[in-house]
Order: C-alpha cells, then sequence, then structure tokens
C-alpha cells in the first residue's frame, strides 16, 4: 500500500486566511506587471503596440531570425530555412535559441514581421514568472503564507541584476526554463501524493515549456528526475502510474523533437567556444566571494540567506514526511549553485556558461527558505510570550544585519522600484543611416557591415537592416563570430580573420589591394559600411573604393562604394531572380566549361531543378564553407534551388 505524505506546512498550526492570500497574490501580480510595463518605457501601451522595434542587447537578432523562422513554419511547417540575407547564405536554424520566442510570437501573428506582437508577446513571457513559482508552491502543498513568501522572493530575484539584464539583452530562455522545471518538480511531488490528471496534465505542460525554452537544462534535470524516481517509484505498485509519468515525459520530448533534431545537426555552426569571461585567475575564497557572479554585495548577501535559510529548510521538510520535496529541491539548488560556483573557477564549465545557473539556484532554494521561515515564525508563536519575543528580536535583528553587513543595502529596495527601459526604435540617427544604405545602395550586390564586438547588452539593432532595407548583407548579424558563417565577416578591424589595417615594413598594407578586389568579387559586394578609424583610412587608401556618405551611430562610419559591376556568378553567368527561404529562383544560367559557380553558400542538402542540372559544392579561394557549382551543358532560362533537411 501506498502511504500519503504530510502536507509540507510542518507543525506550524497558523495559516494564512484565504482571503489575505487572495489579496496578496493579487497585489504582487500588480506589483509585478506594473515593473514589467515600466520596461517598455514612459508610455508603455504605445511603446507596446506600436511599430517600432525592441533593439536592446539581442534583441533585433531574435526579431530576424524569429521573422525568418516564422515565415518556413507558415510556408514549409519547417523553422529552418536558407537565408541569402547574411552572410552569402547560411541555414536560419534554432542554433540561436533565443529566436524561437520570436518565431512562436510570429507566427501567432500571422507568420510575418511584426515587432508588436513580439514585444508583446515578450511582456506577457515575463508575466508567467510569478505563476510558475506559484504553481511550484502550491503543487508541493505548501501553505498560503509560505507560498506567498516563496513567490516574494522568487520575483525579487528575478528583478535582481541577474534578472534585468538577461531581459535587457534578450537572455532569458535559461531563467525562463529554470523557473518552468521548478514547476516541473512541483508537479512531480504532485503527481506522487495524488496521481491526478491534473498532475499529470501541468508535468506533460511544464516539461514541454522547458524543453522548448532551454534544452541545455536536461543534462542538469536528469539527476534530479532520476533521484525522484528511485525515491518515489517503489511506493507505487501500479504500472499504470510508472507508465503515466514517463509517457508525461517522453511526450513532451517528442513534441520537441523536430526542432531538437535541427538543433543538434546544427551544431556544426558553432565556432570553438571563447574563453570563459568570468573565469578567475586565483581560485581563493577572498576571489569567489568577491567575485562578479553575485551582482554586488547586497545581491551576495540575499544569495547567502536564501541558500542558508534553503538548506534549513530542506532539513525540515526531510523531517517532516516530506523528503521527496526535500531531495527534490535540495539536489537542484545545490547542484545549480555547485555549477554556477564551478563556473567561474573551472574553465571547461565556464566555457559553456554555468555561471548562469546562480539564479536558477536560488529559485529552487527560495522554498524551503520561506518555508523554514514561516516553519520557525510558527514554531515560536506557539511557544508563548517568550517565543513571540524572540520572533520579533530575530526579525529586526536580521534586518539590522542586513543593513551593517553590505555596502549598499538600498539596491535591495531598487529592486522592487522601475529600473532600466528597453530601447524601442531605431532612434533618428540609425534611421538615418537605414536611408543612407536605402538611397545609395541596391540589391544587386551585397554590402560589407564591420562589426564591432561590444557588451551583450549593446544593441544588435544592425540584424534588422535586411528587413529594413531589402539588401543582403556581409556581417551585421553575429557580431561575436558565434557561428562559422560569421568567419568571412570584417569584425573589430579583421577581415576574414586577418588585420585589414596594418602595414608589413612600413611598406604596403598586410590585407593588399589584390586581396581586397578579390575579396569582393568573391562575395559580390559592392558597398561598404566602415565605423573605426583604422578600416575608414584602409578603405580610403584603396583606389577602387570612393566615400559616399556619411553615417552616423554611435560612432561616425563612412559609406564607401567599390568600383565594380554587381556579378553574382563566379565563374559562367546567372542572374539572381528572387529568394524565400525554400526556393531560389535563378534566370539565364550561362556555364563557361560545363559549370556555374555561384557567389552562394554550398549547404548539405540542396536540390536543384531541371534535372539536367546537377549541383555540388566548389572550393573558391579561402571560403571555409564552399559555394554553389551547377554542371550544365547549355544554357538554361531558369534554374531552381531548394534546400531540404
Amino acid at each position: 500500500m501506498e502511504r500519503p505524505d504530510a502536507t509540507a506546512d510542518g507543525s506550524a498550526t497558523w495559516t494564512l486566511p484565504t482571503w489575505a492570500w487572495l489579496l496578496g497574490i493579487a497585489a504582487m501580480l500588480a506589483w509585478h506587471g506594473w515593473l514589467t510595463l515600466s520596461l517598455f518605457g514612459p508610455d508603455p501601451f504605445r511603446n507596446l503596440t506600436s511599430d517600432e522595434p525592441l533593439v536592446s542587447g539581442v534583441h533585433a537578432q531574435h526579431q530576424f531570425l524569429g521573422q525568418r523562422g516564422a515565415e518556413g513554419i507558415v510556408k514549409r511547417g519547417r523553422a529552418v530555412v536558407y537565408s541569402l540575407a547574411f552572410g552569402a547564405g547560411q541555414p536560419k536554424t534554432p542554433i540561436f535559441d533565443g529566436s524561437r520566442l520570436a518565431e512562436l510570437f510570429f507566427v501567432l501573428s500571422g507568420g510575418t514581421y511584426q515587432p508588436a506582437a513580439y514585444k508583446i508577446g515578450f511582456a506577457l513571457l515575463c508575466m508567467l514568472v510569478p505563476v510558475f513559482l506559484l504553481l511550484a508552491c502550491k503543487t508541493i502543498g505548501l501553505g498560503h503564507g509560505t507560498s506567498l513568501l516563496a513567490t516574494i522572493l522568487g520575483q525579487l530575484i528575478w528583478w535582481g541584476p541577474h534578472g534585468r539584464a538577461a531581459l535587457l539583452t534578450g537572455d532569458c530562455e535559461l531563467y525562463l526554463g529554470s523557473l518552468a522545471a521548478l514547476a516541473h518538480v512541483g508537479f512531480l511531488i504532485s503527481f506522487h501524493r495524488t496521481a491526478s490528471v491534473t498532475a499529470w496534465f501541468g508535468l506533460w505542460m511544464t516539461a514541454c515549456v522547458g524543453w522548448f525554452l532551454q534544452p541545455l537544462l536536461f543534462p542538469i534535470a536528469l539527476p534530479v528526475l532520476l533521484a525522484y524516481y528511485l525515491s518515489v517509484g517503489v511506493k507505487h505498485d501500479f504500472l499504470t502510474w510508472h507508465f503515466a509519468l514517463w509517457g508525461a515525459e517522453l511526450l513532451a520530448f517528442g513534441l520537441n523533437l523536430p526542432w531538437l533534431a535541427d538543433w543538434l545537426e546544427s551544431w556544426w555552426l558553432r565556432t570553438p567556444l571563447p574563453t570563459a569571461p568570468d573565469l578567475l585567475v586565483h581560485r581563493t575564497f577572498a576571489t569567489v566571494w568577491n567575485a562578479p557572479l553575485w551582482g554586488g554585495s547586497t545581491s551576495r548577501l540575499l544569495a547567502v540567506a536564501i541558500t542558508v535559510g534553503g538548506a534549513v529548510g530542506v532539513l525540515i521538510l526531510n523531517q517532516t514526511q516530506q523528503r521527496p520535496a526535500a531531495r527534490l529541491l535540495g539536489l537542484a539548488s545545490g547542484g545549480a549553485l555547485v555549477l554556477a560556483l564551478l563556473g567561474i573557477s573551472w574553465e571547461p564549465l565556464g566555457t559553456v556558461g554555468t555561471v548562469a545557473l546562480l539564479a536558477p539556484a536560488l529559485w529552487f532554494a527560495c522554498i524551503p527558505a520561506a518555508h523554514a521561515c514561516v516553519w520557525l515564525g510558527g514554531w515560536l508563536w506557539q511557544v508563548g510570550t517568550l517565543g513571540r519575543s524572540a520572533l520579533v528580536t530575530l526579525m529586526i535583528g536580521s534586518v539590522a544585519c542586513f543593513i551593517l553587513l553590505t555596502e549598499t543595502p538600498h539596491t535591495l529596495i531598487e529592486r522592487c522600484l522601475p529600473g532600466e527601459a528597453f530601447e524601442i526604435g531605431l532612434g533618428p540617427r540609425r534611421q538615418a543611416v537605414v536611408d543612407t544604405l536605402l538611397h545609395y545602395t541596391k540589391d544587386n550586390a551585397r554590402i560589407l557591415w564591420e562589426d564591432r564586438k561590444r557588451p551583450r547588452h549593446a544593441s544588435r539593432w544592425p540584424a534588422l537592416l535586411p528587413i529594413l532595407t531589402g539588401r543582403s548583407y556581409i556581417g551585421a548579424l553575429d557580431p561575436d563570430g558565434f557561428i562559422v558563417h560569421s568567419s568571412i565577416g570584417l569584425i573589430d578591424e579583421s577581415l576574414e580573420g586577418r588585420a585589414i589595417a596594418t602595414w608589413v615594413d612600413g611598406e604596403h598594407w598586410d590585407y593588399t589591394d589584390e586581396e581586397l578586389w578579390d575579396y569582393c568579387r568573391r562575395y559580390n559586394v559592392r558597398w561598404i559600411v566602415a565605423w573605426s578609424p583604422a578600416v575608414i583610412e584602409r578603405f580610403e587608401a584603396w583606389p577602387d573604393a570612393r566615400k559616399v556618405m556619411q553615417v552616423v551611430d554611435e560612432e561616425v562610419g563612412w559609406l564607401f562604394e567599390v568600383n565594380r559591376t554587381p556579378n553574382f556568378a563566379l565563374r559562367g553567368h546567372a542572374e539572381l531572380l528572387e529568394a524565400d527561404g525554400q526556393y531560389i529562383r535563378l534566370a539565364n544560367v550561362v556555364p563557361h566549361n560545363g559549370e556555374v559557380v555561384i557567389s552562394l553558400h554550398y549547404q548539405a542538402g540542396m536540390r536543384v531543378s531541371p534535372g539536367r542540372v546537377q549541383i555540388e559544392p566548389a572550393t573558391w579561394g579561402d571560403d571555409p564553407i564552399g559555394f554553389v557549382r551547377l554542371r550544365l551543358a547549355v544554357p538554361a532560362s531558369r534554374v531552381t534551388l531548394s534546400w531540404e533537411r
């Protein structure tokens, strides 16, 4: 026979009245909604519904990729498409995790680029934070007071430096996925206790959301799931419980399998992982204690308090017949915290970004920490006058210690108030750049855009240029060189990884004029947008380039025009008619010695029609990927390329 577990409230007899709990939840949701709306500036409703894009951090990158993916889903049922907008042609794959959310928002709005849909969808997504926290608390079996306190603690973490940075940069998938995993833990405990259809449905839904948001959480969650199964599985004699549990997990995985398969197949696009930016040079207690990981002294003290309180709460849960909850929350919180600390001290984990797991560790700890506070407060209250005096003294002492032990206690209050808002719209300077490109360039050649490596929170607005101008670019999408297709671009004064503006022996440029000409021919580049003074000087010294118009963003740059006739074909002749992510249509394809080589990157799985034309990869110059080669004996008036995965 199965023995039901006790409730999670332990021995505390005092409970918060339902009406007070509902009032607290309403106030908390209103507060969270107010802070969410404040992200969109002083006039949030106008900014939410306007056609001006959200360009903070990598949001612009997500919107471009999301628009391409949504278009592919609507037309073909697949988010993986081939895009000519960047990098001489490259696949749009799930390698950029954040674009999946943008894809979802744009698919719901009809599959077209709708900035308002992205902003509204992102705001609604932020509102799921207290929902996930409340679901976790109530499904675990916590009382009203404990669930309210735990949710408030969780929101303080969300609106702390880590959460706000993730919001502004657009890197929220890990945090939202972690909160979905926290709710999943609650439903696991509920399913063990009740085996109800509601608990099973919650299991399935939270697993689906977790896989969708961040699949890399799976290696972390798997030990926790196995510990749960080994702990409670033996208490269930009926096979239906076991089949239902694993059925929910496998069904969630199966529903995400199509894009997960694309994600794994596209892993080769990643360039080698960079050195961990947060890695400590010296690993001592002092350096770890003062590491940027914590987000400041106030955040560090709050993290320590929640972690210690969480450890006490896990012990209380374990001693009050709530062992599954204690084990799951303790393992998840402790494991994530260890990985976060290893992320700043051990390079293999630092390169994959485990340092970001600090906030998830605190979310898993805030539930047992809240339980410990309520349990201890209830126990002291029951003791009598002496216990109540001790409770008041403990509360006052905790506040005093917090004020005395941190240098900036006011920053805790700042978490409850509006902070830095999103950057909405291009602004007059960037719009002037767009207008300049529209006026002085055409769509029959590519634009080489100089990328500048900047902090993650800096705007990546150039990613929207293909949508705003209808032109194709080398650069502008991936200034960090995250995928191999970006290696051909001009990043931080280096073209294809070589410094473009350095002298050799004081006599000639390291990157010669002939090499520049060959590069522009290889990638059909006719215009160049240069920002750094050294690159501008280099193109000023190139006889085949002339200044066209000054452009201004955060720096002053110049638009150059290369003195060459655009030609889409490197060998033979071909004209590009159109490309829509599914098909690339060419006209007047004339071979030279039986072949046509096109300035278009080849991808495995490309197909060509009519059948008398053959397609294969072609090596050309220093290109790391290879171009499309068409073999045909006689000219063809129309040739269509497609890409099937």
